[in-house]
């Protein structure tokens, strides 16, 4: 089961990283209106999230010890794995912020705040992640 999720992981990166550069082509952009508010917000708001999601489990579902992510479990299971939901989930957004950064030359406007709010989650998440492990550290054990 562990190739399964290792798999799976590797193709949710991998297709931020296509998603990424194809969500900056000229039509898409088309009905869009990020702006510097909606990345501040983001880049205050994710790492919040990142402590909250992982404050919750271990309140609610009294997970006293948490899996250090890796590779090759389920990404989708954030009130019982959230360190690993959060892992992958920061590397989707590094991803795609990756993806559209390649896209970045020919995009105007619209196009930069729009890489501009990948960015910012990529980095909130980012901050949340090291601040999760600064603040759990005595919880995190091995997988």
């Amino acid at each position: 089961m562990k190739n399964i999720w290792y798999v799976i992981n590797v193709a949710l990166v991998a297709l931020a990283l296509l998603g990424g550069y194809e969500s900056l082509a000229p039509e898409r952009l088309r009905h869009t209106n990020p702006d510097a508010i909606a990345c501040g917000l983001i880049l205050l708001v994710m790492p919040l999230f990142a402590i909250g999601s992982v404050s919750y489990s271990i309140r609610r579902w009294n997970h006293s010890r948490l899996a250090r992510p890796s590779l090759s479990r389920n990404p989708l299971n954030w009130w019982h794995d959230p360190l690993q939901s959060l892992f992958i989930s920061t590397c989707t957004m590094v991803s795609m912020a990756i993806g559209s950064a390649l896209r970045h030359p020919a995009i105007g406007s619209v196009g930069f705040w729009t890489l501009g709010v990948y960015s910012c989650f990529a980095l909130g998440l980012l901050v949340g992640q090291i601040l999760v492990y600064r603040v759990y550290r005595e919880n995190i054990i091995a997988a």
